[in-house]
C-alpha cells in the first residue's frame, strides 16, 4: 500500500484522474485545460484551508463535466480581494469564472463543492473557424 500524505488526494492525483475521465469522453483542448485548473484550485484549497480532501469525483456527460471536491470543513469559500503582487486569493475566483455553475453544500461532516465546466468533444479547429482551404 502506498503512503498517502496528510491531506489525502494530491493535486497531481486529481489532475491525472480528470485527464483520464475527460479523455475517455473525447474532451480535449481548452475545456480540458479549464477543468484541470478548476481541479487544481479546489484540491489545493481543500488541502491548504480545510485539512485535505475527503472525497473527489468527476463526472463527464459532454458537453459538461462536474467536479466534486469534499473536505471536513463546514466553512463556505469566500472571495477575498487580492493585493497586486501578493500570491493567493485568486483560485476560488478563477474556479467561479471558469464554471458554468457552482454549488457548495455543507453538512455535519464538512462541505462538497461542485463545479460544472464545459466539456465539449467537438473542439473547433482552425479549418472549422475559417472554412475549408481555397
Amino acid at each position: 500500500m502506498a503512503h498517502r500524505p496528510a491531506g489525502g488526494l494530491t493535486g497531481e492525483e486529481a489532475r491525472e484522474t480528470t485527464r483520464r475521465v475527460l479523455a475517455a469522453h473525447g474532451v480535449i483542448g481548452p475545456d480540458l485545460d479549464d477543468a484541470l485548473l478548476v481541479v487544481t484550485e479546489l484540491v489545493s484549497n481543500a488541502r491548504r484551508h480545510a485539512g485535505g480532501v475527503t472525497a473527489f469525483r468527476i463526472r463527464c456527460r459532454p458537453p459538461r463535466a462536474a467536479v466534486e471536491v469534499s473536505d471536513a470543513d463546514q466553512g463556505v469559500p469566500v472571495h477575498c480581494p487580492a493585493a497586486a503582487g501578493v500570491p493567493g486569493c485568486f483560485g476560488w475566483l478563477m474556479a467561479n469564472r471558469l464554471a458554468e455553475h457552482v454549488t457548495v453544500e455543507t453538512g455535519p461532516s464538512g462541505k462538497t463543492i461542485t463545479v460544472v465546466v464545459a466539456a465539449r468533444t467537438d473542439v473547433e479547429t482552425p479549418t472549422a473557424l475559417h472554412g475549408p482551404p481555397r
